[in-house]
């Protein structure tokens, strides 16, 4: 593994890129990357047949690798972007909070590497960072900043602002068609980065989808979440009975189960959409001369409460919010599933090591491609580290580890963020809707220390 400072380390990645690949491959793989916005781990079809109509998702994950256990580092738009194109957490990158949040001077993105190689880099759809798309790596930009209407939204081509007509979904699979049919004609591999609109709600907080699609749910079997209504919120900070989470919930009438189940359809149904407009971008990537060497990943930015504790929206460390989809599909993976613990800021390492090159130190993510290949994976995790430095969305300060059965969720006060007001420890194994807070038995304090030392260590690793 290479060790040197930050920048002349990337430097050194940079000139040692194109030797070792050509070394691996007399073509160097292109890479799709294709990030969802509000997708929770269990919307679409290969997890919950019965439920998500997600042709496209399926097919995806019948050829690839299905990561049964993908979280993220924090879970908001912008923090959560900013983790992914880094390979670093938050606290690090310095994007920890949504809206126009800029990353730390010195950091580095996967995109800038890349196009640094003579890669073709593009992105697509949603962009939620104050810095612009192309200082971070990409030199075709067809995007639209944060969320608004699905439809005639304004959209910024090449640094100018137009209406693109319709439907956004539309806009973004005819963006990168054009994106990836105009890197056959200059022969050089791609990076193409696709982020969906959809399933977020829109500028009216609704999920604006035809009736048409409504109408295929019609006869699907949508049941209430298992941890609705949770009323009380029993051994949870008691400020979460009254800030947004529950009030938007309440607002938008989770309260009652008839109303619920028609949203959490519209829900799925916004995803059915997203799912359509991908898939035509997609066969474009399928009809492409180098398709067979083109890794193609998919994940989301967070997860989305519909009702789950009686909550919507997102940020806190429970699983509907911070537990994602992701699939890995392309050259020597073989179609599985995966039960290991792996995060966002996984795929950067991962990109370099399909290009045959170790991770910079400075990268917290581990390369998921010994999970891909069957090979040792020494860097395999025994826990996750979830955090959410700076309030927002209602929120107060909050950090999680996560194993494969434990949960420890710590808050801090708002005016000082060294003291603790509240632990949570949930049995993940026994109670897999955070029901049961453990941390209020003195029986499991053992438990809660060792957890909690733990928590303690990652917060210095990377603050």
């Amino acid at each position: 593994m290479l060790r040197c400072g930050f920048i002349l380390c990337w430097l050194t990645i940079a000139s040692l890129l194109s030797a070792e690949a050509q070394s691996i491959s007399d073509a160097p793989p292109n890479f799709v990357i294709i990030y969802s916005d509000d997708q929770r781990y269990d919307a679409l079809g290969c997890r919950t047949s019965d439920t998500a109509i997600t042709p496209t998702l399926d097919s995806l994950c019948a050829s690839g690798m299905y990561f049964e256990n993908a979280f993220v580092t924090l879970s908001i738009c912008s923090p959560s972007r900013a983790a992914l194109l880094t390979g670093r957490y938050g606290s690090a990158n310095g994007v920890t909070t949504f809206g126009k949040a800029r990353l730390n001077e010195g950091e580095r993105t996967f995109a800038q590497l890349l196009r640094d190689q003579g890669y073709q880099t593009g992105l697509v759809g949603k962009w939620h960072l104050a810095d612009s798309p192309t200082s971070l790596g990409f030199n075709y930009a067809r995007y639209f900043f944060s969320n608004g209407s699905w439809y005639n939204r304004t959209v910024i081509e090449e640094g100018e602002e137009k209406v693109a007509e319709g439907f956004i979904e539309d806009y973004n699979a005819r963006q990168a068609i054009k994106f990836l049919e105009s890197t056959v004609d200059q022969q050089d591999p791609y990076l193409l980065f696709y982020c969906p609109q959809l399933p977020h709600l829109d500028n009216h907080f609704n999920w604006d989808v035809t009736e048409e699609t409504l109408a295929r749910y019609e006869e699907r079997t949508i049941k209430l979440p298992q941890n609705w209504p949770d009323e009380k919120l029993e051994g949870k900070p008691e400020y979460l009975l009254t800030e947004r989470h529950r009030q938007k919930a309440l607002s938008y009438g989770y309260q009652n189960p008839d109303t619920l189940l028609y949203q959490t359809q519209r829900y799925y149904a916004a995803i059915t959409e997203m799912d359509a407009a991908m898939g035509r971008m997609l066969n474009k990537v399928s009809q492409l001369p180098n398709a067979d060497n083109t890794y193609i990943i998919f994940m989301s930015d967070n997860g989305w409460f519909i009702g789950d504790h009686l909550f919507t929206s997102k940020v806190l460390a429970y699983e509907e919010s911070i537990r994602v989809p992701l699939i890995i599909s392309g050259p020597g993976i073989e179609p599985g599933t995966n039960q290991d613990l792996v995060l966002n800021i996984d795929i950067f390492p991962t990109l370099l090591a399909m290009l045959g090159e170790d991770s910079p130190p400075q990268l917290h993510g581990v390369s998921l491609l010994p999970a891909l290949t069957e090979e040792e994976w020494p860097e395999k995790r025994a826990h996750i580290y979830y955090e959410a430095p700076t309030p927002q969305l209602g929120s107060q300060p909050l950090a999680a580890i996560r194993t494969d059965r434990y949960k420890y969720i710590e808050t801090y006060d708002e005016a000082d963020t060294t003291q603790v007001v509240f632990q949570e420890l949930y049995d993940l194994q026994e109670d897999p809707y955070e029901l049961n807070n453990l941390a209020v038995d003195q029986t499991h304090n053992h438990l809660v220390q060792q957890l909690k030392r733990t928590l303690q260590q990652e917060q210095q690793n990377y603050q």
